[in-house]
């Protein structure tokens, strides 16, 4: 393995940066928004890599209006033009969905590191800005999934389409029944989508067979002690996808 990878992922609501040095890895997390000037983020990078040079970067994004800024400072700062994650790249994986560069990097990274730690089928479910499912069959193949609200963008439509539903930030819970309308709020979102994915799971297994639940994502330590399947967590599985997809385009 190439020694000092840089690996960025600029999610909706977080840019994950990390280092990795073989199987190591160590990370920070900035906001997305607003995008501050490229000052800002090299005195960011600069601090967190201290006398670390990375030997190459990869990047992936579901926000374009960042895309060119990080793409220049990982090539700054790694000396090469980073890899870019897209379904065209090499991945190790088949897609095989109508609209195959319509899958977010983030989704095509969380299955290539998913398909590195388990073999078999395996479903990513993750639990970030908007909750993901995606599905990759035991030859690799990509073969579809499902997005629905993430917990926070479920709290915000709540706020932001009703007359007086006040603005709740997703907590921990003491139980299913809130005692006030923010912790109804809270009650609804969370468990309804600990319910949601239970249910989506099992309607996936009908149709796809058995297979092995890999759960991810910012929110999924409030999801994952509601759910009724098994699974395995991961909390870094986005950037170790980024890493191994790295390895097989430069390495």
């Amino acid at each position: 393995m190439t020694d000092k990878i840089l690996t960025i992922d600029i999610g909706n609501s977080n840019i994950n940066i990390g280092l990795f040095r073989d199987d190591t890895i160590r990370t920070v997390s900035l906001s997305t928004r607003p995008l501050k000037d490229r000052a800002f983020y090299e005195g960011v990078l600069r601090e967190f890599l201290g006398d670390d040079q990375p030997a190459g970067g990869v990047l992936s994004s579901v926000v374009p209006s960042h895309d060119g800024l990080f793409y220049e400072l990982l090539k700054t700062f790694s000396g090469e033009d980073p890899v870019v994650v897209n379904h065209s790249i090499n991945t190790g994986l088949i897609f095989d969905v109508a609209e195959p560069e319509s899958i977010g990097a983030d989704r095509i990274a969380n299955a290539v590191a998913a398909c590195s730690r388990i073999n078999g089928s395996i479903v990513v479910v993750d639990l970030g800005t908007a909750t993901t499912i995606t599905v990759v069959d035991r030859e690799k193949r990509l073969s579809g999934g499902v997005i629905m609200p993430g917990v926070e963008m479920m709290c915000v439509a709540l706020n932001r389409q009703t007359g007086k539903l006040p603005l709740a930030r997703p907590a921990s819970l003491t139980g299913p029944l809130g005692k006030d309308t923010k912790s109804s709020i809270i009650s609804g979102v969370v468990y309804g989508t600990a319910g949601a994915v239970d249910r989506l799971l099992d309607e996936i297994s009908v149709v796809q067979g058995e297979f092995i639940a890999v759960l991810t994502g910012g929110n999924a330590p409030l999801i994952k002690g509601l759910l009724k399947r098994e699974y395995i967590y991961i909390p870094e599985l986005t950037l170790t996808g980024l890493r191994i997809i790295y390895e097989r385009n430069r390495g």
